[in-house]
């Protein structure tokens, strides 16, 4: 039998909830790095609170969480600075009891899409840093990794990998490590080739090559390190070498999302006279135990392709992708004297050739999960292709926005859905900061602050969703590289010749006293 309290109780209750609650008044704000707070006067008779998001006047609304009455009246939410289309978001903030729901006012975003912009710089204070010249990002988005180098004592331009993690669920990063490849040693940090660093899936492992280094008194024989976190420590497990003097070994590395397959590129020149392996040779090494050692060994040598047409020397692999899940490989080749190029397709488990796609020149290579779509970077569009029941097909062209001049490094990346494409140009010379809108005002060519295009995959096609320029206007080569994470909502863009004397993160982004230090915008 209920006791009386009991029986009183539930009577207030069904008094309280006689009628929906009074509609509370919603504001909104930027309160950390791709990160929205929403905050609200607190209302009787109120049973939870609904926070409700449409991403366009005259599209549906959809209810992004909720949370009980008794927690603080806020609601934080991660936001895709990239993708957002900040100009007719809207979010309002229902409270509801069992009688029903009373929405707040509606507000929206514009204004804030600068400030929710991650602006990242080296903690030392000196130039010529070219902070940014490579990222990495995890597939669950959680971290990224920046390319830098250092003086240390005697040793000029030491490799130096900065590593930043997400420290809650919703946002806020933080930078986690500073690593230096041991021995110590200088490197000239050729900007416009290679890419030497890879993060797992789960941002715990990280390869870093290196590939001027000398090794054994062997001159840029180049070298691979292994680095595994615990916790919040980071520790060099493995340092992979074959020290064959000019080899480059590690001009290019790649990881697969469980952190057991690691694929690395020999990078020398052999009509020079150096090394014993044609220029693109590629190695792939497996951590067969998978036991969390990361001791890696071989598991095969790939060869160039043959060129029974010429030399193997003027054959030249330069680029390189891995899927997701470690079982396809692409390998972009071309005869140099000829100027023809294709992308070599390599399947597991004994990277035999199951296809080459004829693509033309090309600068950069990436591809998906499962490594059935293939994006290719050309000097002012990218190409996609296609992996379907009949083979490989063409898909589409996308062309970037007011491009410049393109070098020879990666500054492509796709989502590891296959969804999202992203194009850095480093010359691009729209005017505007941020996420920008069409009409695109064309600014000085020589005055180029860089981009990113951002393309999406829908039923119908690819179709460009954003044009992204860095949060400054300074002439910074926002674009060199590119990293997607979260299947494609965490964009990490590299400036390295970001002049901004700022340190640390979220520093003044308008400063241009410090010529060449780099910098790092996440979105």
């Amino acid at each position: 039998m209920k006791t009386i309290a009991a029986l009183m109780a539930l009577a207030c209750a069904s008094v309280a909830f006689a009628a929906p609650p009074p509609a509370p008044v919603l504001t909104v704000a930027v309160t950390d790095i791709r990160q929205l707070e929403f905050n609200w006067n607190p209302v009787p008779g109120v049973a939870r609170y609904e926070l409700w998001f449409r991403a366009a006047p005259g599209a549906q609304w959809v209810k992004y969480s909720e949370q009980p009455a008794q927690r603080a009246p806020l609601i934080r939410i991660g936001v895709a600075v990239h993708l957002l289309d900040w100009r007719q978001a809207g979010y309002y903030v229902s409270a509801c009891n069992p009688s029903g729901c009373t929405p707040s006012n509606t507000v929206g975003v514009d204004g804030l899409q600068l400030t929710a912009i991650g602006f990242v710089k080296p903690e030392s204070p000196r130039s010529a840093r070219f902070f940014g010249s490579d990222v990495a990002a995890s597939a669950d988005g959680k971290t990224f990794a920046v390319w830098s180098n250092q003086s240390l004592g005697s040793e000029r331009f030491t490799p130096t990998v900065h590593v930043y993690r997400k420290t809650n669920a919703r946002s806020g990063w933080r930078r986690e490590a500073r690593l230096l490849p041991s021995p110590e040693t200088s490197y000239f940090s050729h900007l416009d080739v290679g890419d030497p660093i890879a993060l797992s899936g789960d941002g715990n492992l990280l390869a870093v090559g290196n590939a001027s280094e000398s090794v054994g008194g062997a001159p840029y024989a180049g070298a691979v390190y292994l680095f595994r976190r615990n916790g919040t420590t980071w520790t060099q497990t493995q340092k992979l070498s074959l020290a064959w003097a000019n080899d480059n070994f590690g001009f290019i590395v790649k990881i697969d999302d469980a952190g057991r397959t690691l694929a690395i590129m020999h990078g020398q020149q052999p009509d020079r006279g150096y090394g014993t392996l044609p220029r693109g040779t590629l190695d792939v090494y497996r951590d067969a135990e998978n036991d969390g050692s990361d001791q890696f060994v071989l598991n095969a040598s790939v060869p160039v392709p043959p060129n029974p047409a010429s030399s193997v020397e003027d054959l030249a692999c330069l680029q390189l992708a891995l899927s997701g899940d470690g079982q396809r490989i692409l390998r972009g080749c071309r005869w140099e004297s000829w100027g023809e190029q294709f992308v070599q397709v390599l399947n597991a488990p004994g990277w035999t050739e199951s296809g080459r796609l004829e693509t033309g020149f090309i600068r950069g290579l990436d591809t998906n999960r499962d490594g059935t779509t293939a994006l290719m970077e050309r000097d002012n569009t990218a190409y996609v292709w296609k992996l379907g029941t009949a083979g490989w097909e063409f898909e589409d062209d996308l062309p970037v926005i007011n491009s410049g001049t393109p070098t020879d490094h990666r500054h492509i990346a796709l989502s590891r859905d296959g969804k999202i494409a992203a194009v850095g140009t480093v010359g691009e010379y729209s005017r505007g900061v941020g996420p920008v809108y069409p009409p695109y005002v064309v600014g000085s060519q020589n005055q180029p602050s860089g981009a990113v295009t951002i393309f999406e995959r829908k039923p119908s096609g690819w179709v460009l969703r954003r044009l992204v320029k860095p949060g400054s206007t300074n002439v910074g080569a926002a674009g060199h590289s590119v990293a997607l994470g979260d299947n494609g909502r965490l964009l990490i863009v590299g400036a390295p010749w970001d002049p901004s004397a700022a340190a640390g993160i979220d520093g003044d982004r308008e400063d241009d006293s410090s010529r060449d230090r780099g910098a790092v915008w996440v979105y």
